[in-house]
């Protein structure tokens, strides 16, 4: 794995002030700044309260799996029969009085082991952004993950994954990140993004 030596930060940096002015509601997470600790009491949980919040059959059976629910009891239903949109997602979870029906009253996720990709996603994106034009890559299948891996292994590829971080989260006060830990964070995060191996 790449050390993060200066040269790689200062590549990423460059790279991220290209595109900055386009993504304002994210920065730049590099290694050595805060990780996420969710906050629940801070935070105006906007993801949790304010969106529906897709799944995919995969999520729906690691949710029965892991919080040893039926669809009926996480999904929006309708008869006793999960709701099916025509979307690759084709599940919502479920909403009581404006809210995530999963969110507890502390604020935290209820069944947070078996939370959707979405919410796992969430505080982090990844940008795979062309080093040479600055431009955001195109996202074929498989090419973030090699842009990830290319990386990480200092190998030049002419594209550049950037780790994101939304703005308005207010839990990233945790331990400053290892270069490991931040390594770790940006493949994870692109694999879950991009629809790569499903994270467990």
């Amino acid at each position: 794995m790449l050390p993060m030596d200066e040269p790689a930060l200062q590549r990423l940096v460059a790279a991220w002030q290209r595109v900055e002015s386009r993504y304002r509601a994210y920065g730049l997470l590099l290694p050595g700044q805060p990780s996420f600790i969710c906050q629940p009491q801070a935070c105006d949980a906007h993801c949790c309260r304010s969106f529906s919040v897709s799944l995919g059959d995969h999520e729906v059976q690691r949710m029965q799996a892991t919080a040893g629910l039926s669809p009926v009891e996480f999904l929006e239903s309708e008869e006793g029969e999960p709701i099916a949109l025509p979307l690759a997602r084709p599940y919502l979870l479920a909403r009581v009085e404006n809210r995530c029906a999963l969110l507890s009253p502390d604020l935290a996720c209820g069944r947070y082991e078996g939370r959707p990709d979405a919410c796992r996603l969430y505080p982090h994106q990844v940008l795979v952004v062309d080093e040479t034009t600055g431009r955001p890559s195109a996202t074929a299948s498989g090419a973030p993950v090699a842009a990830v891996d290319q990386f990480l292994r200092g190998e030049p590829g002419g594209t550049l994954p950037l780790l994101l971080r939304h703005l308005e989260c207010p839990g990233f006060t945790g331990p400053p990140l290892t270069a490991a830990a931040w390594a770790v964070l940006l493949r994870n995060t692109c694999e879950l993004q991009y629809g790569g191996p499903p994270w467990p």
